[in-house]
């Protein structure tokens, strides 16, 4: 099997999983794979992070109960392209009906809402802005932190809403407040939207 030819099989069979649950016979038989081809692309699926194991099916007849395979929660999240035009749609509508004051408060209010559970109240400041840094990587972003002067500054390459910070950059408002919340003190956003949208966060030591 080239290595072409071996992409398009482990995609064929991820689309078959995100219809499950499915056994393996049934994703050979639709594929044309052989039950360890298949079986070697769920292996590098459930490495992946996409593919999980859910149960069994029960068994009508003599034989071993058939394993059944799912796409996970968080990889079923990653497919959808809707979430970047809906939220973009919607600030777009708030836009029309909220001054521009009451758009920034209500998007920070919501960023801030996103960080609560984050929230590392009695740790010390580092530790803190560390854990947004962190809490961004694990949404999407790439980001880190460093040292400045009259504190600390989370760096991006790139944003996790980059797609709606192009159309509405008032959304990097909500990455503020979340930035704000987990962090315990004010975050001021310097993004550098120019180009591709990139994350910049200062906190001030103060």
């Amino acid at each position: 099997m080239t290595p072409s030819s071996a992409i398009k099989s482990k995609r064929a069979v991820l689309s078959l999983v995100r219809g499950g649950p499915i056994a393996i016979p049934e994703i050979a038989g639709t594929t044309g794979l052989s039950a360890n081809a298949v079986r070697f692309h769920l292996e590098s699926l459930e490495a992946e992070g996409l593919v999980e194991l859910v149960g069994t099916r029960e068994q009508t007849g003599p034989g071993k109960p058939a394993a059944m395979y799912m796409v996970t929660a968080e990889a079923d999240l990653s497919f959808s392209r809707a979430y970047a035009p809906v939220l973009a749609a919607c600030v777009a509508e708030l836009r029309g009906v909220m001054s521009a004051k009451e758009l920034t408060a209500f998007l920070r209010r919501v960023g801030k809402r996103l960080g609560r559970n984050a929230a590392l109240k009695n740790k010390p400041l580092p530790a803190r802005v560390r854990a947004a840094s962190e809490f961004l990587n694990a949404v999407g972003g790439l980001t880190s932190v460093t040292r400045t002067e009259k504190g600390y500054e989370i760096i991006g390459r790139g944003c996790p809403l980059s797609a709606v910070v192009e159309r509405e950059p008032c959304a990097c408002q909500a990455v503020e407040g979340l930035v704000t919340e987990i962090v315990g003190t004010r975050a001021v956003e310097r993004c550098d939207r120019t180009s591709r949208p990139s994350c910049c966060f200062e906190v001030s030591a103060a």
